[in-house]
C-alpha cells in the first residue's frame, strides 16, 4: 500500500515537472519573441536603399549609440572595479584573522612551554600539544602567504581597472558630434 502511494506521488511529481517545464518554456518563447520584435535590428539591405537626403538623422543617432555603448563599457568597468575592491576588503579581513590566529597559537605556545618548564601535566601529552601548536602555526603562516599573494593580485587588478575607468571616462567626455560634446557620464559616488 505504501509503495503504491509512493509510486503515485512520484508519478504526480514527474508530471508536474514535465508540464511545469513546458509552460515555462512556452512563456520564455513568448517573452523572447516580444522582446525580439521590439529590439529587432532593421534590415541593412533595406537601409542601404534609403536615399542620402532621407538619412539626415542617421549620423546623430549613430553617434548617440556609440556614446551609449561606451557608457555601458564604463559601467561594466566600474562594476568590476567595485567587485575587485570588495574582494580586496575581504582579503584584508582574512589577513587580520590570520594574524589573530597566529597570536592565539603563540599565546598557547607560551602557556604550554610554561607548563612543560614547570613539570606539570603529562610530559608526553604536553610535548604532543606543543608539536601540534607548532604545526598549526606553520599552516597559518603558509595560509598568510596565499592571502598576501591574492591581496597583491587583487590590488594590481583594482589599479588597472581604476586606470581603465579614468581612460574610458575621459574618452566619453572627449566624444563630439559636429563640435558638440557628448552628454557627461553620470557618476556614482566616484566609483
Amino acid at each position: 500500500m505504501k509503495q503504491n502511494i509512493k509510486i503515485c506521488f512520484l508519478g504526480l511529481l514527474i508530471l508536474t515537472f514535465i508540464f511545469g517545464c513546458a509552460a515555462t518554456q512556452e512563456m520564455k518563447t513568448s517573452i523572447t519573441a516580444k522582446v525580439s520584435s521590439i529590439t529587432e535590428n532593421v534590415d541593412p539591405a533595406i537601409v542601404n536603399q534609403v536615399t542620402a537626403d532621407k538619412k539626415e538623422g542617421f549620423a546623430k543617432a549613430e553617434f548617440a549609440l556609440n556614446v551609449a555603448k561606451q557608457k555601458v563599457k564604463l559601467t561594466e568597468i566600474k562594476s568590476e572595479l567595485a567587485a575587485s575592491q570588495k574582494k580586496y576588503a575581504g582579503l584584508e579581513e582574512d589577513l587580520a584573522n590570520n594574524f589573530q590566529k597566529e597570536a592565539e597559537i603563540d599565546y598557547d605556545l607560551v602557556k604550554i612551554e610554561a607548563i612543560i618548564n614547570s613539570d606539570l601535566g603529562k610530559k608526553e601529552d604536553n610535548l604532543k600539544l606543543k608539536a601540534n601548536l607548532q604545526a598549526k602555526k606553520l599552516q597559518v603562516q603558509a595560509d598568510r602567504i596565499k592571502i598576501d599573494a591574492n591581496l597583491e593580485a587583487t590590488k594590481k587588478r583594482s589599479e588597472y581597472l581604476s586606470m581603465d575607468r579614468a581612460r574610458m571616462d575621459e574618452a566619453i567626455k572627449a566624444m563630439k558630434f559636429n563640435g558638440v560634446k557628448a552628454p557627461e557620464p553620470k557618476t556614482n559616488g566616484g566609483k
